[in-house]
């Protein structure tokens, strides 16, 4: 693997291993792909930098630190740090010249790769200390190991990995959001209400009188925690409801609208359209025995 380095120095490497992937046509229309997954250990100092790049990048540091700088911002990065970045983006990452650092990585692209990463840049700093750095440095060893081949099997695969890998990152910057924020509790405690009485009808109003909050810090705080609107929450916890009815019962359309809490069933049919596409009758029908 030496000539993949070949920019490298012999004095620089102690270790590396890297896999760079073309993928198939429906790979690339349908799947999470591969670029280019690596691993390297730096024995001196030495600078990445890249713009323009249609891909996204995972790094996680193993050992040594260094340093990112992404969007105008020097992020200091050590040990267990990982970071997530969009390549259109001007970027670069040093590693430390006392402390040269160990990294394994993935760039890929394709699927909703820039959904996921729009919802992480919303949430988090690009770099950043994952909880479950063992778990993330498993999957990227894995993906790294599979790599060795490429074929089909490998592109569905490495897809999966690229989901779990992703899911770890999202998963993690929502639980330290979560553990952070101040009003968890509040927010917790309204959730808890709605699901208990998604059914009935009440106002924002009563909603505020109740949790002692003003309808703009209640609605604002809400969508911050949820990422959804409270009118959003209770239309969909409705819906799901009346989905189970149209399915295993013989109820009319207006008898569970009212049950679900919706005006009738003109407002249910509404409420359908905008969600599903169609109508709770064709709803029904289409999931019929």
């Amino acid at each position: 693997m030496k000539n993949y380095f070949d920019k490298f120095p012999d004095s620089y490497l102690e270790s590396s291993r890297r896999r760079i992937q073309t993928p198939s046509a429906f790979a690339r229309s349908a799947f999470f792909y591969v670029q280019e997954t690596g691993y390297l250990k730096l024995r001196e100092s030495h600078v990445a930098s890249r713009k323009n790049l249609e891909s996204y990048l995972v790094v996680l540091v193993l050992s040594g630190s260094g340093v990112l700088m992404y969007d105008g911002t020097l992020y200091e990065l050590q040990k267990g740090s990982c970071f997530f970045i969009d390549c259109m983006v001007p970027y670069y990452h040093q590693s430390s010249e006392t402390d040269p650092w160990e990294l394994i990585w993935v760039h890929f692209n394709g699927s909703s790769s820039r959904e996921y990463y729009q919802y992480f840049a919303a949430n988090s700093a690009p770099a950043f200390l994952p909880a479950d750095f063992d778990t993330l440095r498993q999957k990227l060893t894995g993906l790294l190991d599979l790599n060795e081949n490429s074929d089909f099997q490998t592109e569905i695969n490495s897809a999966r990995l690229i989901v779990d890998i992703l899911s770890i990152l999202l998963q993690d910057i929502t639980e330290s959001r979560e553990e952070k924020y101040p009003g968890r509790l509040k927010m917790t405690e309204v959730k808890k209400y709605l699901d208990e009485h998604y059914t009935e009808k009440f106002s924002l109003d009563e909603l505020s009188e109740r949790f002692f909050l003003s309808k703009y810090h209640l609605s604002r705080e809400f969508h911050l925690y949820y990422g959804t609107t409270l009118n959003q929450y209770v239309i969909s916890r409705r819906l799901t409801q009346a989905k189970k009815l149209l399915r295993f019962s013989a109820l009319t359309l207006e008898e569970i609208a009212r049950g679900c809490g919706f005006y009738d069933a003109s407002y249910l049919n509404r409420q359908f359209k905008n969600s599903e596409g169609i109508t709770a009758s064709e709803f029904r029908k289409k999931w019929k025995n």
